[in-house]
């Protein structure tokens, strides 16, 4: 099938997505234009920061990415372009963008709480403690791989030969026979942090036309760029490590406009114009017939057999690697974190969540076309998965573009494959910049839990919830309303108890954004830093089970969700479906991955008892999401027959 048709037809569904099944979804959620958010409501400058929507969603879309929608369909590959797409498109739609809008709206309506605090008030403290516990885990995890593959990526160095270049080159630095290809992007990197509080002066302190700002940002863009080709940098990974842990430690802190959304927003123009470029590509290389060589066989269409020979079945690997191109529970804590605190207008939940999925789903089409395009199966396995060696996939991804692109518009394959390194670097770092704070949020809200009956943290409390729904006015909103959640907080009884000296001091210590900050920087440095000459140790011995965590973090998502809308008497089947889909996938991943864990238990002590955890912690928050539900719907019988 030619890629134009590929393409087209995911374009049609992903549209029809959004045309047709997004208001299904925001009628289920009973979503109102006129029910003010928490940005607006609370606006305190650092964290709650009402935005235009256009800004908000470069934030979101550049934050969620990350690697994922490259990284994971291009080791998928290797099960054919055919089951890939199908799940991208499939899943994109059906459940990645509603998994992505309803986590919004639900942390919209709750004012601005994540993923943790909305499973406490409809499950239990039980389920807040444990998902607690998951979701630092896996943030810390995330963390430390996006810091480890930033840090590689900026230092990142490839072949003359492989790039097809001359010894005499001038567009890179060469370093022993080996182009430089990181340098540039980290000078990129540089230059665009460094401009940021000015675009974020300009969009939100002087309302400057988005359309300006957006120029704006362009033009820094291309600007980081020259500079960057002008005075590529060249620093060993471990000091990047330090540089990049530096940023986030004061990202983290500032107000959220100075650096991390403006940050966001210049960075994410270089996707966009990255995605253009693939898409002019592609189709180019369509027209002129391909950028294979004759004779080589093609990446094929169904490779079921030997990919589930080399990694596994088919079901659920690829449905837990290719995360972020379909469906990922990450993407529910950056809209519980960080987007549902910007968000100026309900509506716009569904303008940022499940369009910012389709637009994330789409850029894996164009990944996928572009392997098929510009590699063939002797050089996709050669690079990604090499026999007897560990394969590249970021360098995959580079070479595809690089050939995609000579293909169809003549660029030097180099010039395709610096275009990919800044493509994939733009979505790690400003992923790291988001996930850093989204722990701080976690670590608040965990000592607000734990020490909330104190007077320190009882004077900063949200006001307890009503028993039942209703609407509460709040002055200063032009009289706009907002409901408030029908259940009352487990530790919002009693009096607040009084605290002073030393005791009274740590608490306000633990209530302070920089601890929090350091906190979460210092747990990214702990398992993110090196370990020995082998590279082993740290992030790396619990990664295995990220993937399936992540997916299983999604499914608790919708699980939340659905007893949300249970509450509300509203429809659960198109959140509880995907819920259970997602639960049983990941599960039995995990499961798979423990049984052959536990016969080498002596070699990987920790990771047997994490997947222990993970999958303890899973079935415990099930059980009380279903004790809740079984409740509930006596609670509401009674209520039926009462009336």
């Amino acid at each position: 099938m030619s890629v134009l048709a590929i393409m087209g037809v995911a374009a049609v569904v992903l549209l029809l997505g959004a045309r047709l099944y997004a208001p299904l979804i925001g009628r289920v959620l009973g979503e109102r234009a006129e029910r003010i958010t928490p940005a607006v409501a609370i606006n305190d400058g650092r964290d709650y920061v009402p935005t235009r929507t256009p800004v908000v969603f470069a934030h979101h879309y550049a934050s969620i990415a990350g690697a994922g929608p490259i990284i994971g369909p291009v080791i998928a590959l290797l099960y054919g372009w055919g089951p890939a797409l199908l799940w991208i498109i499939l899943g994109g739609v059906f459940l990645g963008a509603v998994h992505d809008y309803v986590s919004t709206h639900i942390a919209v309506r709750e004012g601005g709480k994540n993923l943790t605090v909305v499973a406490r008030r409809y499950i239990g403290p039980g389920a807040f403690v444990m998902l607690l516990v998951l979701l630092i885990l896996m943030l810390a995890l995330v963390c430390a791989a996006f810091l480890d593959l930033s840090a590689t990526a900026l230092t990142s160095k490839v072949s003359l030969d492989v790039l097809q270049m001359p010894a005499d080159q001038t567009m890179f630095r060469v370093e022993d026979g080996q182009a430089v290809i990181g340098g540039i992007a980290s000078t990129s990197v540089i230059v665009i942090t460094a401009c940021s509080p000015l675009l974020g002066f300009l969009y939100l302190k002087r309302k400057t036309p988005v359309w300006f700002c957006s120029l704006l940002a362009m033009g820094i863009c291309a600007l980081s760029i020259w500079i960057g080709m002008q005075y590529p940098m060249s620093v060993e990974p471990e000091s990047w490590k330090l540089m990049i842990s530096g940023y986030v430690l004061i990202s983290a802190g500032l107000p959220v406009w100075l650096f991390l959304q403006s940050r966001d927003f210049i960075n994410v123009h270089l996707l966009y114009v990255g995605i253009a470029f693939l898409v002019v590509a592609l189709i180019a290389a369509a027209i002129r017939g391909g950028g294979q060589v004759a004779g080589d066989m093609p990446i094929p269409m169904n490779n079921w057999s030997e990919g589930s020979a080399m990694r596994g079945p088919g079901w659920p690997v690829l449905f837990v690697i290719i995360a972020c191109g379909a469906v990922s529970g990450f993407h529910s804590l950056c809209a519980g974190g960080t987007t549902c605190k910007q968000l100026n207008n309900e509506l716009a939940a569904r303008r940022v969540g499940y369009y910012g999925m389709l637009l994330e789903s789409f850029l894996a089409v164009c990944v996928v076309c572009c392997l098929i395009v510009g590699l063939t199966m002797g050089s996709y396995k050669g690079f990604c998965h090499p026999e007897g060696a560990k394969g590249n996939a970021i360098l995959t991804f580079a070479m595809a573009v690089g050939h995609t692109a000579h293909a169809g518009l003549g660029l030097p394959i180099a010039a395709g494959a610096l275009g990919a390194m800044l493509l994939l670097e733009g979505f790690l770092v400003t992923t790291l910049d988001t996930a850093i704070r989204l722990t701080r949020y976690m670590i608040e809200e965990g000592w607000a839990t734990s020490f909330g009956r104190y007077d320190v943290f009882a004077a900063t409390a949200p006001a307890p919830a009503a028993e039942e729904p209703g609407k509460a006015q709040i002055t200063g909103t032009g009289g706009l309303t907002t409901e408030r959640p029908p259940i009352l907080e487990p530790d919002a009884t009693g009096p607040p108890v009084a605290t002073s000296g030393i005791f009274r001091t740590c608490l306000r210590t633990l209530q302070h954004y920089w601890v929090n900050s350091g906190i979460a920087v210092a747990l990214m440095l702990l398992l993110g830093w090196d370990r020995g000459a082998d590279g082993q140790g740290g992030y790396k011995v619990l990664w295995p089970i990220f993937g399936s965590s992540n997916q299983l973090l999604a499914s608790l998502a919708l699980l939340v969700a659905s007893c949300w809308l249970m509450t509300r008497r509203r429809p659960v089947i198109y959140t509880l479906l995907p819920s259970a889909f997602m639960m049983v996938t990941s599960v039995w991943m995990l499961v798979r991955r423990l049984s052959k864990d536990l016969a080498a238990f002596t070699d990987k002590p920790a990771l047997v008892v994490t997947e222990l955890l993970v999958l303890t912690m899973t079935a415990g928050i099930v059980a009380l999401a279903v004790a809740r539900w079984q409740r509930t719907r006596q609670e509401q019988s009674v209520a039926v027959g009462r009336a």
